[in-house]
């Protein structure tokens, strides 16, 4: 959300464990996507991982770079962003819904 409406760079620091978690980073917005956690734990040659799964999931989607990317999923800045939050709230409630049914206990 913060993307769109600022000038500054955005760095992702936090549960930056798989290629996922850096595209979901670059999708919202982010300029850099950092870890430590992960290296520590699996060395330093888990870097390789994360970008060869940045890359191949670049391909796979189309995009042409990083740029490209980057900010895909950001709200635009003239979003309403108290309408957009009820709105995602009563989809998660009818999601909820259609899962589990009425409820009757009340």
């Amino acid at each position: 959300m913060l993307w769109s409406q600022l000038s500054c760079s955005l760095a992702a620091t936090t549960g930056v464990e798989q290629p996922k978690d850096v595209q979901a980073y670059l999708l919202a917005g982010a300029d850099v996507v950092m870890t430590a956690s992960a290296l520590l734990r699996h060395g330093p040659g888990y870097a390789a991982v994360l970008l060869d799964g940045l890359e191949d999931w670049l391909r796979r989607k189309g995009f042409t770079s990083v740029d490209a990317a980057r900010g895909r999923l950001a709200v635009p800045h003239h979003t309403d962003a108290n309408a957009l939050e009820r709105a995602g709230y009563v989809s998660s409630l009818d999601a909820a819904r259609r899962r589990y049914g009425p409820t009757t206990d009340m």
